[in-house]
Order: structure tokens, then sequence, then C-alpha cells
């Protein structure tokens, strides 16, 4: 992660964190109900979070499926096996 990303991440996390302390104190101060101000902080935070996650690392998916996971364990051993193979070999 270079110094850009960890900048952007870290405003990201100030920003989310100022966000919640004003909904915080407009909660109690009555300015707003409170299941009104949780439900934005939550929504508000969840927004915040993909937002950055696509910022920062596009489109790719933060799970994959069985089958390539299956995949990619098959081509990791297959590999090694003919890594040995060929040291032996020379």
């Amino acid at each position: 992660m270079t110094m850009r990303e960890q900048e952007y991440a870290m405003t990201m996390l100030l920003i989310m964190t100022t966000m919640n302390v004003f909904l915080g104190i407009l909660m109690v101060a009555g300015f707003i109900p409170i299941e009104y101000g949780m439900a934005l902080a939550f929504f508000g935070m969840c927004g915040m979070i993909w937002k950055c996650k696509v910022d920062l690392m596009g489109n790719v998916r933060l799970w994959e499926n069985p089958k390539q996971y299956r995949d990619r364990m098959d081509t990791r051993i297959l590999r090694g096996r003919f890594d040995k193979e060929n040291d032996e070999l020379s």
C-alpha cells in the first residue's frame, strides 16, 4: 500500500469519526431521534467503507467461490510437485 493510499484511508477514518461524533451530539441534544441517528451513522459508515474499498481496490472481489479456491490450490500443489521433480532431474 503506497503512502497516498494510506493517507486516503486514514482521512476516510477521520471523516467517519467526525461524522459519528457530530451525529452523537445531535442525538444527545435531541435534534434527531436516536433511532434515526443510529441508522444514519450505520448507513453512512457502510457507504464510506464501500467508497474507500472501490477507490483503493477497484472492482476486486474480497472473496472467491469454492471453484476458484480449488483451482488456485490445485495449481499451487501441482506447481510445487513440478518444481520438486525438476530439481531432482537437474
